[in-house]
């Protein structure tokens, strides 16, 4: 279901796209005006993202991405590299045990982390998924844990498991049938919207650019990059072929729109966190 926009999350989106550099606010509201979002309503949001440590104010009163949000930033962003993120799969499975009773919001940040690389939770107190990640397994584990995984659990590869428990594995941890229609509803929107965003009124076309778009980086990010003995990545590949290029359409919209050329923003409608 699609995420609604807030200022908060136009905001969060501009900051990251503009990676080192500081964004002043009068870009902010520049950019969130076109969503109908107030001046008040972005200064409230920015407030809010600094006490979340999300954003940082720099000593003219711009911002740049927090401490907080610059693995979930570097998460996101591995969406570009498409199937270079994977290796053929062996039939192992990377593996993270949880320990027990742990505090409430500790959990909570191990299972978004979890979900994050594509984790699911295979047995009771253990999630897995295919060890098909091209990153070493010491890479894995770290960026586990700068996303938020608890430092008691454990992170390794595990195989072996029963014929009967690896099916299930297979077969029920994945909503595949989901993932396949996400794949091909958003390429669908991106191949229908390519050609009429130079068409379009340019504010229609730099608003519907950051939705579209937003959407697709959503799914891309937060896809679990499954193998092909589980999942075909043809559908994966082409939706990632086809966002590279309407990325590049969005951000020429975007880099008329900003007020420094460097200011280009991401297709970033839908926060991915």
């Amino acid at each position: 279901m699609p995420q609604p926009v807030t200022p908060r999350h136009v905001v969060l989106n501009l900051v990251r796209t503009a990676k080192q550099r500081s964004v002043s606010i009068r870009q902010l509201i520049k950019v969130c005006s076109l969503f109908a979002f107030t001046p008040n309503a972005v200064r409230v949001a920015v407030a809010r993202l600094v006490t979340d440590e999300l954003l940082e104010s720099d000593e003219r009163g711009s911002y740049r991405l927090g401490q907080a949000a610059a693995a979930t930033h570097a998460h996101v962003e591995a969406w570009r590299s498409g199937e270079a993120r994977v290796r053929p799969w062996k039939g192992e499975w990377l593996a993270v045990a949880l320990p027990q009773k742990p505090e409430r919001s500790t959990r909570r940040l191990s299972l978004r982390a979890l979900s994050r690389l594509g984790l699911r939770e295979g047995l009771p107190q253990m999630w897995v998924r295919p060890d098909n990640l091209r990153e070493p397994l010491d890479a894995t584990r770290e960026r586990l844990r700068a996303l938020g995984l608890e430092e008691q659990a454990e992170v390794f590869c595990a195989r072996d498991f029963g014929e009967s428990l690896t099916q299930r594995f297979r077969t029920e941890l994945w909503p595949k049938h989901n993932l396949l229609r996400s794949y091909e509803s958003t390429l669908r929107d991106l191949t229908r919207s390519l050609p009429q965003l130079p068409r379009m009124p340019h504010e229609t076309a730099l608003v519907q650019s950051f939705l579209l778009g937003g959407g697709a980086i959503r799914v891309l990010a937060t896809d679990p990059l499954l193998p092909e003995q589980i999942l075909s990545a043809e559908p994966r590949a082409k939706l990632t072929a086809t966002m590279l290029r309407y990325d590049a359409v969005g951000r020429a919209l975007w880099r008329d729109f900003a007020a420094e050329p460097e200011l280009v923003l991401l297709h970033g409608g839908r926060h991915v966190g």
